[in-house]
């Protein structure tokens, strides 16, 4: 095991958190060690590393017989991620077991598709494109954009509502595919998050709630619409003629 710190972010990871979202309970191999042994690299991980608004995951990783808690992640280049434990690491064990606060990923989970559903709806009723976002304890927001040509003179919060709740008991999946970022240009499949995302990024990956939406995103979702639940609208606030401020929490 290289015991040297990689201040670049390690090497490349595998990330399975990409193909499967419900996985809270992984085995790994430690790659890395820092010299203060409180710094280390994985060879795969379930570990949502924070991103696209939504929050790192909470997590643990059991060495050597003791737990230890991640309390920062690092992003390097070329899909290097480190992790920083509370204290330095006992023993030269490679082998490592890595667990999340599943109840926190999963309320992000419900969070984040829930956002894809709303930005998606505004998208194909507007053609409006979100800015920005973000997942906190209690809520989530979007800062929304309409074209010039396209702002709603009405925005009903309660007849929105009605509409996303009725996509969200559809039940739709939600899906994903990698494929080339021209393609989305070519394909016109470019959708509000899709504008967020560097222009380094080559491989996009698409995240599909069945026929209703296609969106690129790299973080974590539920496997359908239905397990998103009930939500409400919390604050809706205008940026400017053309911005919109929507904040919604999960129920």
């Amino acid at each position: 095991m290289d015991k040297s710190h990689n201040k670049k972010g390690g090497d490349p990871i595998e990330n399975l958190y990409l193909n499967n979202s419900y996985l809270r309970e992984q085995g790994c191999t430690i790659t890395h060690v820092s010299a203060d042994r409180r710094w280390i690299s994985l060879d795969q991980t379930i570990i949502y590393p924070g991103g696209g608004g939504q929050p790192a995951d909470q997590a643990k990783l059991l060495i050597n017989e003791e737990w230890y808690q991640v309390v920062e992640i690092r992003r390097g280049q070329e899909d290097g991620i480190s992790y920083k434990l509370d204290r330095p690491i006992v023993g030269d064990d490679q082998a490592a077991f890595i667990q999340i606060d599943w109840a926190f990923r999963y309320q992000n989970m419900r969070y984040h598709t829930l956002l894809h559903i709303i930005s998606g709806y505004l998208y194909r009723k507007y053609h409006a494109l979100v800015t920005s976002s973000g997942i906190m304890s209690d809520h989530a927001r979007l800062e929304v954009e309409f074209q010039e040509d396209n702002v709603p003179s009405e925005f009903d919060p309660e007849l929105i509502t009605q509409n996303i709740q009725q996509l969200i008991k559809d039940d739709f999946p939600v899906t994903t595919a990698t494929i080339d970022r021209n393609t989305l240009n070519e394909e016109d499949l470019i959708r509000t998050y899709t504008n967020l995302i560097p222009k380094s990024i080559t491989n996009v990956r698409l995240v599909k709630i069945g026929d209703f939406d296609e969106q690129a995103c790299a973080g974590t979702h539920v496997a359908s619409t239905g397990e998103v639940g009930n939500f409400k609208f919390i604050q809706l606030k205008n940026k400017g003629r053309l911005k919109k401020r929507i904040k919604v929490q999960v129920l």
